[in-house]
């Protein structure tokens, strides 16, 4: 047998608070994180190339780290995994952005990419076996409680920024929160199936799972460009300051967590083709109107709309890795998954190289192609 059924110690409720829970530190990792780019910058007198630098290092962690996430859940179970990097990630943020030199951003950004890397796969391998035994759709939402976790990290970040907090110690505070989530969820996760093959178990891509994992990269390159440079896109070349510019990102939040939380409502309703059809034409449309609107207000509402279209894209390609055939749950949600936050991860780094060069509205244009790829691979997720 390959598989143990998972022991009936938790309850579907409480597991699912645990991994809804997981999902919301990790988005409020980020937040923290993307609200502070600009102030790291500024703190270090460092140009946007080199914030790329810093952001292909956190880039070089998390890749280094999922495959080996995947084989280590696969192995050993998911739960185990993500227990021990959802309390181990929330170090992370407030020790990056602290950093006092260029050095120690590069070695605080491996490692917080590293963990942010690993709890990504462990954590959505977690939320796919849970969503093959509950028999219905709930990635999407599992995805909306990232969304408020960002938006919230994001809000108080920004908040305390405002407040005068500017140099580093709202992130110290934000991340002892995240703690305490991460030590109470850490019991109530879902005690999923173990194999007991020995080997690593990540899958190689391709066919269909290599076809989901191209969708789920480039959806999650469209989110990580907004997370990653919409302050400081909206600070330098709109013009706004530091508070304002944190809110563009709070914008983007808000919407996707509208749209992740009724994300598994419309797949049911639409289907699973049209809502990724939709989403990668709706990407493009919002990066098209951020960059050409004429005032910082008009290029919030562009990376909202960037949410709006990017919020079911990755959930869709998630459940739809969890039962393509002759893969098992847990390796296919893995492998997709450390394709898909590959692209959330390298190419924000790769737009601070291109921005330096060509500017950042023009490296904002490779997001609008990446929208219409979408679009147009929607048809692979049919059935």
């Amino acid at each position: 047998m390959d598989a143990l059924p998972p022991k009936p110690t938790v309850s579907f409720a409480r597991a699912r608070a645990a991994i809804a829970a997981e999902f919301s530190l990790l988005g409020a990792g980020a937040g923290i994180w993307a609200v502070h780019i600009p102030i790291v910058q500024a703190r270090l007198s460092i140009d946007p190339a080199t914030i790329g630098l810093a952001l292909l290092v956190f880039s070089i962690g998390s890749v280094a780290t999922m495959p080996l996430t995947g084989a280590l859940a696969a192995r050993h179970g998911s739960r185990p995994v993500t227990a021990a990097l959802g309390i181990t990630f929330p170090f992370l943020p407030a020790f990056t952005i602290l950093a006092p030199s260029l050095p120690l951003l590069c070695i605080g950004a491996f490692f917080f990419g590293a963990a942010m890397g690993g709890l990504d796969v462990a954590m959505n391998a977690q939320a796919a076996e849970y969503e093959v035994a509950r028999g219905r759709p709930v990635m999407s939402s599992f995805h909306a409680f990232f969304s408020i976790g960002a938006l919230c990290g994001s809000a108080a970040g920004g908040a305390l920024i405002g407040a005068g907090y500017a140099n580093g110690s709202a992130a110290v505070i934000l991340s002892v929160v995240l703690l305490v989530t991460g030590i109470a969820a850490a019991p109530n996760l879902w005690p999923a199936p173990v194999s007991h093959r020995t080997g690593l178990r990540l899958a190689l891509p391709h066919g269909r799972l290599l076809v989901l994992g191209t969708i789920a990269f480039l959806a999650f390159s469209a989110e990580g460009a907004v997370a990653d440079w919409s302050a400081l896109y909206l600070a330098k070349v709109k013009g706004a300051d530091l508070a304002a510019a944190a809110y563009g990102y709070v914008a983007f939040s808000i919407v996707m967590v509208i749209c992740r939380l009724s994300g598994d409502w419309a797949v049911v309703r639409l289907g699973p083709v049209a809502t990724l059809a939709g989403g990668g034409l709706i990407i493009a449309a919002g990066i098209l109107i951020a960059i050409l609107s004429p005032v910082a207000i008009g290029t919030s509402l562009g990376f909202a709309i960037v949410g709006l279209g990017a919020a079911n894209a990755a959930p869709v390609a998630f459940s739809a890795a969890a039962r393509v055939p002759g893969v098992t749950t847990s390796v296919g949600a893995a492998t997709v998954t450390t394709m898909g936050y590959a692209g959330a991860l390298v190419f924000p780094a790769l737009l601070g190289f291109i921005g330096n060069t060509f500017g950042l509205s023009a490296a904002l244009l490779i997001v609008v192609a990446m929208g219409l790829v979408v679009s147009a691979m929607s048809g692979v997720v049919r059935g």
